[in-house]
């Protein structure tokens, strides 16, 4: 077993969407007279799986079948919100990711993202060039959402790497909780929307060219 890989979160790390997020998730909202503030967004919505979230806003229990038809209603509208812009990975992800490759550094993406926008994903910025797809863990209905660690467990477990010399790359506050869950050897934080993350003493980055690639020594 190699003794770690690298793990990342998707949606404010790899792809810089927040302010898709964000448009998205108000016109979503406001189509059903739900107004949140800004510290209730980060607390309900962002990082957490889409059944968390549907039942903490609707105040009722969502089954299977309603949380999908919910989260669709919104996932087509942060997907034509994508479109309408010049869709890039983060500032030097791809760099970091031709290293990782060419070092045969395993890694994986854990994402609170459902199938669709996963799918999406893929085909636009090319992720099986880089990921296994049995390494893009998403969310499927069958694990906890974050703060709890079980998207990331999961990745370390396809990945079959240790959990001390792993990596995980967050940006959302629950995900960095989740992040530290799971108890790996080093968590840092993408700070892309200039967030506070004065409750974590942990490292900071905003361009992935500022990540100590000698942690992944292993």
């Amino acid at each position: 077993m190699r003794k770690g890989g690298v793990i990342f979160d998707f949606n404010g790390t790899l792809f810089w969407d927040s302010e898709y997020q964000e448009k998205s998730w108000d016109e979503y909202l406001a189509a059903h007279h739900i107004f949140l503030t800004e510290q209730q967004k980060r607390d309900y919505i962002h990082g957490r799986n889409g059944k968390d979230t549907l039942e903490i806003l609707f105040k009722r229990p969502f089954s299977d079948e309603e949380v999908h038809q919910y989260s669709e209603e919104k996932e087509v509208l942060y997907r034509n919100e994508c479109l309408k812009h010049k869709m890039e990975l983060a500032p030097g992800a791809l760099d970091l990711l031709d290293y990782l490759r060419a070092n045969d550094v395993p890694m994986a993406i854990a994402t609170a993202s459902g199938k669709s926008n996963v799918d999406f994903f893929i085909d636009q910025f090319n992720l099986l060039d880089y990921f296994a797809e049995e390494h893009i863990v998403y969310n499927d209905g069958t694990v906890k959402g974050k703060p709890h660690p079980d998207l990331f467990d999961r990745a370390v477990e396809r990945l079959g790497v240790g959990k001390t010399g792993s990596v995980i790359f967050e940006d959302s506050h629950s995900g960095v909780q989740a992040a530290l869950n799971c108890q790996v050897g080093h968590v840092v934080i993408v700070n892309s929307t200039n967030s506070d993350y004065a409750d974590f003493d942990l490292p900071i980055i905003t361009h992935f060219d500022g990540f100590d690639r000698r942690l992944l020594k292993n």
